[in-house]
């Protein structure tokens, strides 16, 4: 039986026009509003979850505000206005700004919120249903660090250099109100303590997450201090950490010398950081899952649905008033 070829086209379209209906209608949108596309923590999470949403049919659409609280509200006010129901994945410049923020969606949205990495408060998600919250615990992350370092200690009871009798502890602390960052802080002091380990804060500074200030401020402890007298070098974040080892390194610090090194532990686990660990030039760090953490917002954003059950399932990790914490793992180099 012949067929018409005007037939077979017909129905040949119809079945793109089918396949591209059913494919629009599995796929999905979201924007992304990063605090600060230089931080390396939040540039290597882009990465990733760029890369997962991709697979995953996420359309990703990213903005960065530069560490600029005023031009990041304005942005994500214009996202509000121009559209009506994609997700927003929100990275705050300024946590205390997630009340203000969802007190300002339209009453009928159901848009879905999910705020992650920086940390917002309990009030902020029960203010709006479909509002959460996706990254770790600060206490947690502070908690490993000083294990870790507690495990080098007792590895090499002969630490005090200057035999004055303590830890001699530098202190490198991200922004000066950041609740994780003095929460991080406040738990490797609390561990040390637990631990019976004499310590004192030989120098301490607020290096605001970033590498460059990492490096400025070790190198004006050394040069106060000078080498004898700083016997570890506790950081925030792996950003001002590799600043401190690339301060140390210069004066031959944590290169081949066995007897010139100063144990550096930082958190997140950057690329950078896991060489200068495996090289031998960084003690450890707290590995902050950025693979994990980027699965965990796709996944939400797929099925968008306010129930917590329904979202612990699809994630494989509980879900606790609105809060899904992942997990951190510690990486360190046996010195």
């Amino acid at each position: 039986m012949k067929v018409n070829n005007a037939l077979k086209v017909t129905v040949v379209c119809s079945q793109l026009l089918l396949a591209a209906s059913v494919f629009a209608a599995e796929s999905k949108s979201a924007d992304v509003f990063y605090y600060n596309l230089t931080d390396s923590f939040i540039a290597n999470l882009d990465k990733i979850l760029t890369q997962e949403g991709s697979e995953q049919g996420i359309n990703l659409k990213k903005y960065n505000a530069a560490d600029d609280a005023y031009a990041q509200s304005e942005t994500l006010d214009i996202a509000l206005a121009d559209k009506k129901d994609t997700p927003l994945l929100i990275n705050l410049v300024d946590s205390s700004y997630a009340g203000e923020f969802l007190a300002s969606l339209p009453k009928d949205t159901t848009r879905q919120i999910i705020f992650f990495n920086r940390n917002v408060s309990d009030a902020a998600l029960a203010s709006y249903d479909n509002a959460w919250f996706v990254g770790t615990s600060p206490r947690e992350s502070g908690r490993y660090q000083a294990e870790i370092l507690v495990s080098y200690l007792k590895a090499h009871p002969d630490y005090d250099k200057n035999k004055n009798g303590v830890l001699d502890l530098v202190m490198l602390k991200g922004e000066q109100t950041h609740l994780d960052a003095v929460l991080r802080t406040q738990e490797v002091l609390k561990v040390l303590n637990e631990q019976g380990i004499k310590y004192k804060v030989v120098f301490s500074a607020n290096a605001n997450w970033q590498f460059q200030k990492g490096f400025d401020f070790m190198d004006q402890a050394v040069s106060s201090l000078t080498f004898n007298n700083i016997e570890a070098v506790v950081c925030n974040n792996d950003a001002m950490a590799m600043g401190a080892i690339t301060d140390l390194n210069q004066y031959g610090y944590n290169l081949e010398d066995a007897n010139k090194y100063i144990p550096v532990l930082g958190i997140d686990a950057i690329p950078e950081a896991r060489k200068a660990v495996e090289e031998g030039r960084m003690l450890g760090t707290v590995c902050n899952d950025a693979t994990k953490l980027s699965e965990v917002l796709v996944t939400m954003v797929k099925i968008d649905t306010k129930d917590s059950e329904e979202i612990s399932k699809a994630i494989g990790l509980p879900v606790l008033d609105k809060r899904i914490s992942i997990p951190y793992h510690k990486i360190c180099n046996a010195q």
